[in-house]
């Protein structure tokens, strides 16, 4: 699933959301990616164009799931979504995709398999 990569701004502003603990969380998919297979679920905050002040302004927070090394490749595996819940069902719904992107690092069908 070819999403856009993060770029230098996308970064500003954004953190690391982390479990604790297996037993008590209310996002378990997210929590296994995570804590298993060492994807970050990212934080990022929201830039819109303000045609006023002619730059970038916050707007809002999203939430994606993209790989550790985030700061130099920006890999992404996850649309944006609102809320950490929309992220939970899209993790349950495609996770076989999501770990596939992440550890075989593209496309099945790429012409350079033997």
């Amino acid at each position: 699933m070819p999403y856009p990569l993060l770029k230098k701004d996308d970064i500003l502003g954004s953190r690391e959301i982390n479990f604790i603990d297996r037993r008590e969380t209310n996002y378990p998919q997210l929590m296994r990616l995570v804590m298993d297979f060492e994807l970050v679920v990212l934080q990022v905050q929201r830039r819109a164009f303000s045609h006023i002040s002619k730059r970038l302004l916050a707007t809002g927070n999203a939430f994606v799931i993209t790989n550790r090394d985030y700061r130099s490749k920006g890999v992404v595996f996850s649309p944006w979504c609102d809320n950490m819940q929309e992220l939970e069902l899209f993790a349950r719904d495609n996770h076989v995709d999501i770990l596939h992107d992440h550890l075989f690092n593209g496309d099945i069908n790429e012409t350079n398999w033997r």
